[in-house]
C-alpha cells in the first residue's frame, strides 16, 4: 500500500506499507466472510488491523452485475501514526483462490467503485479478468462399473463410479455407455416415470453418492426416471447443503446415457447406484455374461476429452431362471415380450411401445409379426403419392422391410439381435371410434396385443400380453 504523508498541511515523502490479508468471520450476518487488512509499521515493525474487516458478499444471478463476488472496503483511515494520510494505491495478491476451469474467450470484468474524503463523488474504474492456463489442468479420469442380477429375473443393478484426483479439471459433460449384447433398456421401468422429481412424490430407481474437496461430507442424492417414456433422461437429484439436479439424455439405440451442463464444482468421486428389481433400468439375457463399458469425458473449458474404459462380468448370470414379472414366453429357450405400453386410446392418438429379446441359449430374433387389439389398426400415408408405413422405429437393429399382411405388421431385420426396442407413434396406429367410446364407457376391460416371433433358425413363437384399458374419463359438469 502506498500512501503520501501531510505534515502541516503540506505532503512529504510517500511511504510504502506491508499489508496482509486475512480472512475472518463475517462482520453482518448476511455476509459470506471478513477480509482483515493487517498492516505493518515500517520503523517499529508492529503490526495492526487498517479500520474494520471488508465485507464479503456474493451476487446472484439475477443481480444487474450478474452473478459474482463483491468485496467492499469501509471507513479507511485517512490517518497513520498520528499524520494525516492519503491513501494513493493498493497492490493486492490473492492466493489460494479457486478460479474456473472454464477459461472464457470474453473475459469477465472487474470494477472497482471508491470515493475519497474530500470528494464524497463515487469514481468507477474497470479491467479485463484474464483467466489463463485452464488446459493446463491434468484430466484422467478414472472409471469402474459393477453389474449385479437378479436371482429370480432378468433384470441387473448397476453401478458406475467415476474418480479424480484432487485438482484435476472439472468434468463439463459426461456419457456412459455399455455394450447393448450384455446390457438392454427394461422398459418395465416406464412405470416409474417422474414428471417432477422434486416433488417428493416419485419413485427413486436409484441412488447417487459424490465427493468433493470442498466438503468434509460425502453428497448423496437420488436417481429417477424422467421425461417421457419415447423420450426418457435419468435425474440426479442431490439435496442440500447443495441442492442440485442433473438430467442426461438417455439415447436406447446406443444404450448410454449423457450429462451436459454439470457445474464447475470439483468432484472426486461420483457414483451412481441403478437398483434392480422391478424398477430397473437394465436386463440381460446372460447370452453375453461380459462386456466393456466406457466413459466419455470433457473438461469445463472444452478443450480436453477424456476416455475412460473397463471390463465388467455379470454377477449371477448362473442363477437366471427366466420369466421375470412383465413378460410374457415364459422360460426354456423361448422369447420373451416385455414392458408393453399402448396409451392415448382416450383422446385418439394410440401410441405402442414394447420390447422383444431373445430366450436363453435361443438364436437371434430375425423378424415379428404385431397383430394390434381390436379396434385399433395400422395405417399408411401416401408419401409421394405412394403408401407408405410411417412411425414405426427400432431401437436396437436395423429395418431390412416392414409391411401390412391382412392388417398386421411385418417387419424383418437386416441381421439378427439378441433385443430389440418397437415404437408405433400416433402416425402409424389409428383407433376406431367405436372402440374409443367403449373405452370411455368402461364397456372394455382388457386388450390382447400377439406378437409371433420368427427367429434366425426359422423357429415362430407366438407371445400374447392382456393389457389393461386406461380408467375412464371424467365427466364435466
Amino acid at each position: 500500500m502506498t500512501a503520501t504523508e501531510y505534515v502541516l498541511g503540506l505532503p512529504g515523502p510517500p511511504i510504502s506499507l506491508s499489508a496482509t490479508f486475512e480472512l475472518v468471520a463475517p462482520p453482518n450476518s448476511s455476509d459470506l466472510a471478513g477480509l482483515a487488512v493487517l498492516v505493518k509499521d515500517p520503523i517499529s515493525g508492529a503490526v495492526t488491523q487498517l479500520g474494520g474487516p471488508a465485507a464479503i458478499t456474493l451476487r446472484a444471478a439475477g443481480d444487474p452485475a450478474g452473478v459474482g463476488l463483491d468485496i467492499e472496503f469501509t471507513a479507511i483511515p485517512n490517518t497513520f501514526d498520528g499524520l494525516s494520510i492519503s491513501l494513493d494505491e493498493i497492490n493486492s495478491t490473492f492466493d489460494s483462490l479457486r478460479f474456473p476451469d472454464s477459461c472464457p474467450a470474453t473475459p469477465a470484468t472487474v470494477i472497482v467503485s471508491a470515493d475519497s474524503y474530500l470528494d464524497p463523488t463515487v469514481q468507477a474504474g474497470s479491467a479485463p479478468l484474464k483467466v489463463t492456463g485452464c488446459g493446463s489442468l491434468p484430466f484422467t479420469p478414472g472409471f469402474a462399473v459393477s453389474v449385479i442380477k437378479d436371482s429370480g429375473d432378468s433384470h441387473v443393478a448397476v453401478s458406475t463410479d467415476i474418480t479424480q484426483t484432487i485438482g484435476q479439471a472439472d468434468a463439463r459433460s459426461v456419457s456412459l455407455a455399455f455394450p447393448s449384447n450384455v446390457l438392454a433398456p427394461n422398459l418395465g421401468v416406464v412405470s416409474a416415470l417422474c414428471a417432477d422429481p422434486t416433488t417428493g412424490t416419485c419413485t427413486s430407481i436409484g441412488s447417487a453418492k459424490a465427493m468433493s474437496p470442498l466438503y468434509p461430507a460425502p453428497l448423496t442424492g437420488q436417481a429417477y426416471l424422467t421425461g417421457s417414456f419415447t423420450a426418457p433422461t435419468l435425474t440426479l437429484v442431490f439435496g442440500p447443503p447443495f441442492s442440485l439436479a442433473l438430467t442426461g439424455t438417455v439415447d436406447l439405440s446406443n444404450n448410454s446415457t449423457t450429462f451436459t451442463g454439470i457445474p464447475d464444482f470439483p468432484l472426486t468421486d461420483l457414483g451412481v447406484t441403478l437398483n434392480g428389481g422391478s424398477h430397473a433400468v437394465f436386463e440381460t439375457t446372460c447370452r453375453a455374461a461380459s462386456g466393456v463399458a466406457t466413459a466419455n469425458l470433457t473438461a469445463q473449458n472444452g478443450d480436453q476429452t477424456a476416455s475412460a474404459s473397463t471390463p465388467f462380468t455379470v454377477s449371477g448370470c448362473g442363477s437366471f431362471t427366466g420369466g421375470g414379472k412383465g413378460s410374457s414366453g415364459g422360460s426354456g429357450g423361448k422369447p420373451q415380450l416385455h414392458a408393453v405400453t399402448l396409451t392415448g386410446l382416450t383422446d385418439g392418438k394410440p401410441s405402442l411401445l414394447f420390447q422383444l429379446v431373445a430366450g436363453k441359449n435361443a438364436p437371434k430374433l430375425s423378424s415379428f409379426t404385431v397383430a394390434l387389439p381390436s379396434g385399433v389398426s395400422f395405417t399408411r400415408h401416401r408419401v409421394r403419392r405412394v403408401l407408405r408405413l410411417v412411425g414405426i422405429s427400432l431401437t436396437g437393429a436395423r429395418l431390412k422391410s416392414a409391411r401390412l399382411s391382412h392388417g398386421q405388421l411385418v417387419v424383418t431385420l437386416r441381421r439378427p439381435v439378441t433385443s430389440v426396442i418397437v415404437s408405433a407413434s400416433d402416425r402409424a396406429l389409428k383407433e376406431g371410434r367405436g372402440p374409443r367410446s367403449k373405452i370411455d364407457h368402461g364397456t372394455v376391460k382388457r386388450l390382447k396385443l400377439r406378437v409371433i416371433v420368427r427367429d434366425a433358425a426359422g423357429k415362430s413363437t407366438t407371445l400374447t400380453v392382456v393389457l389393461r384399458t386406461p380408467k375412464r374419463k371424467a365427466k364435466r359438469t
